[in-house]
């Protein structure tokens, strides 16, 4: 009588044993690997600006713009005179954290919560902050426009609201009022002007002293 190979059951066994471990073991493991490469893969990309537009010489407008698109951050300043001569300070794209502290700074001094705020009459200047944000395959972004971001912070007092819909109140004394003073709008501001290495500062500096000194 023939004997069957002992070496053919043995494999068999080892090939039982591995796809059993596999559907166990294998299919647990990926399962939780599998978000970690989604995660991976997931588009990342912050931008930040501010644009101020002045009311009287020599400037006309300046303009911050970051980026941090993957790791990669580049920023940018630019200032143009009334007569519209234009300097632009450039950083080029390189893998430095520069960016995404600064935006993670915005974010902390309440870059998502503040609101437009009505001009203010006879404003030296006019400001415009954008932010924008894409991360884990979910994104946001707004812009906000204000006037003396230093008047906001310091002497904007309180607001009062009279709500005619329900007649005109008895006692003006008592009218609903809310806190218009709000320090984050001259915070964001300082921290665009605050921003970047000090050779970038420097040649920010640069450039405002030449376009301050061709109408000096």
């Amino acid at each position: 009588m023939r004997r069957f190979p002992i070496e053919i059951v043995i494999v068999a066994l080892c090939v039982v044993m591995l796809v059993l471990g596999w559907r166990i073991y294998g299919a647990g493991e990926m399962g939780r690997f599998t978000p970690v490469v989604h995660a991976q893969k997931a588009p990342s990309a912050l931008y930040s600006g501010l644009t101020i537009h002045y009311a009287k010489p020599p400037i006309e407008t300046e303009e911050y713009r970051m980026s941090d698109i993957e790791g990669v951050s580049s920023f940018q300043y630019s200032i143009r005179g009334v007569d519209g001569r234009l300097i632009t300070v450039n950083a080029p794209p390189a893998r430095v954290y520069d960016v995404s502290f600064f935006f993670g700074r915005l974010v902390q001094d309440g870059v998502w919560d503040i609101v437009d705020r009505p001009s203010l009459a006879d404003a030296d200047a006019h400001y415009t902050v954008y932010v924008r944000q894409v991360a884990d395959y979910q994104r946001g972004q707004r812009t906000v426009t204000f006037t003396d971001p230093q008047y906001w912070a310091t002497k904007a007092g309180r607001q009062y609201t009279i709500d005619l819909s329900k007649g005109v109140p008895r006692d003006l004394l008592h009218v609903q009022s809310t806190e218009a003073t709000d320090p984050r709008y001259a915070q964001i501001v300082k921290d665009f002007r605050d921003f970047g290495p000090d050779v970038f500062r420097r040649n920010v500096a640069a450039a405002q002293e030449r376009i301050r000194g061709t109408h000096g």
